[in-house]
């Protein structure tokens, strides 16, 4: 079983969309410190809890 931190799937996402999808690298870096905001309050365990219900469904998938 492979195990991939959501932090390194949002980094490679967001790499993507700076060089191919024209996302200028301040636009990123706002969006990076309003999640890490976010992540701070009491938003964040409902976020995560969230995100593992989303990639445990994606994990349930079979090609």
């Amino acid at each position: 079983m492979l195990t991939i931190s959501a932090v390194v799937v949002f980094i490679a996402a967001e790499a993507g969309l700076i060089w191919k999808g024209g996302l200028k690298l301040w636009h990123a870096a706002i969006c990076n410190v309003a999640a890490l905001y976010l992540a701070a309050t009491a938003v964040g365990p409902s976020l995560y809890g969230g995100l593992e219900s989303a990639a445990n469904m994606l994990s349930r998938i079979r090609i």
